[in-house]
């Protein structure tokens, strides 16, 4: 059994923050994530020799806290500016869009290389012993430590902690459970040739079944291949969640026909389950310090990867100021 002095679950970019700010200030920490890979929703994957990302697309600064490890990753070569105005956009042509550099997973991996993760360990069993959290994964592995902090989606949060029999949230715990996520489904396409979406390579889509495609070799992480992004709006998401890949993937390129003017070679679907927070909490973490838990992601921060940013980075301080 493995112990340190905090313990976070959920490798996605407010869990490494937190992690991060932890580790900077003399803490031990230890990061548990399920999946493989890091980020969380900032994903990045091959297909056919193409890089796509399939999640969040980019993300903006607005908050100095964030802006000060943005500013680390551009000088580091591990983020850059994506755009400041898409084609058919009323919004402003002066706020950055940032994307990593290769993919949006590039942040994450660069904040994970001087972390503790460890990957493939889903959390399956909360125990507390006196002062201490016991994390039982589902691979019979088992971690402790003083504080946990759960950055994973607050409907998983919440079962995870349902699983230690403890009153741990009081007359809260309903309302935390009524924060509620869109899902989202993502169709990824390799291209016999130039997709013909206009510079920078994105397009915000106002019709179903479509909110967003994007074109990843003119957004410079696809060098080889073209290689595009669909996302689906919430109601398609919802209507096939449970359609077979041969039913959406068709349906969501068959509506961008008229975007896409090179055959579709290949393509791969990918389900989010939680894209985007609809009602979340109205501070930025939830914790209880009489039993030494912490939440704290998208749910608390906002849709926004710098909300989730924001939140990882607040439930930090917290715990510093709180252990100060």
């Amino acid at each position: 059994m493995e112990t340190s002095d905090f313990l976070v679950i959920g490798a996605g970019i407010s869990g490494l923050l937190c992690a991060t700010e932890l580790q900077r200030a003399g803490r031990s920490v230890r990061v548990l994530d399920k999946g493989r890979g890091f980020g969380g929703r900032m994903a990045t994957r091959r297909l056919a020799g193409g890089r796509l990302d399939h999640g969040a697309q980019y993300f903006t600064v607005r908050d100095p806290l964030f802006q000060n490890y943005v500013d680390e990753w551009l000088a580091a070569g591990v983020v850059r500016e994506w755009f400041r105005k898409l084609t058919d956009s009323t919004n402003s042509a002066g706020h950055p869009r940032y994307c990593g550099s290769e993919g949006m997973t590039d942040a994450p991996k660069h904040l994970a290389k001087s972390l503790d993760v460890r990957r493939s360990e889903q959390a399956v069993r909360l125990i507390r012993n006196g002062a201490e959290w016991e994390v039982r994964t589902l691979a019979d592995h088992s971690f402790k430590a003083g504080h946990l902090i759960i950055t994973a989606p607050l409907p998983q949060a919440l079962a995870l902690l349902d699983t230690s029999g403890l009153d741990y949230a009081g007359a809260k715990r309903g309302a935390l459970g009524q924060v509620r996520y869109q899902r989202g489904l993502a169709t990824l396409a390799i291209l016999d040739g130039p997709s013909g979406l206009p510079m920078p390579g994105g397009l915000m889509l106002r019709e179903s079944p479509l909110s967003w495609i994007a074109d990843n070799q003119i957004k410079g992480i696809s060098p080889e291949v073209v290689a595009v992004t669909l996302h689906s709006d919430a109601e398609f998401a919802d209507q096939h969640w449970d359609s077979p890949d041969e039913v959406r993937g068709p349906l969501m390129l068959a509506a961008a026909k008229s975007l896409i003017q090179s055959r579709v070679l290949e393509y791969s679907c990918h389900r989010w389950g939680f894209t985007r927070p609809i009602n979340p909490w109205p501070e930025l973490t939830f914790s209880n310090p009489n039993l030494g838990y912490t939440l704290a992601g998208d749910a608390f921060g906002g849709e926004r990867v710098e909300g989730a940013a924001l939140s990882g980075l607040a439930a930090a301080a917290g715990l510093l100021e709180s252990d100060s």
